[in-house]
């Protein structure tokens, strides 16, 4: 399964549930409805996308940064900075 497809919805983080789907709205002003996933457990992303594929890739990355920070505190590996002092 590819990170960014924009047709598959990964499990939720926070429940691990599969029931995800997207929702829409249309702002006051917009001429066109902005997107997002939600999942039936209330987690959902804060950013809304101009495209259903945009809210799709949006959550899956929010995903995937999740996952790589829960992995580097299961392994103790600490960040290092890359700034020069």
């Amino acid at each position: 399964m590819k990170e960014l497809d924009p047709h598959t919805i990964r499990p939720c983080l926070a429940c691990g549930g599969t029931n995800a789907h997207l929702e829409s709205m249309l702002p006051p002003g917009r001429r066109q409805e902005v997107w997002r996933v939600v999942c039936a457990c209330g987690q959902t992303s804060q950013q809304w996308s101009v495209s259903q594929g945009a809210a799709i890739r949006a959550w899956n990355r929010n995903l995937a940064q999740e996952n790589d920070l829960a992995s580097l505190s299961k392994e103790n590996v600490t960040p290092q900075s890359h700034l020069k002092n």
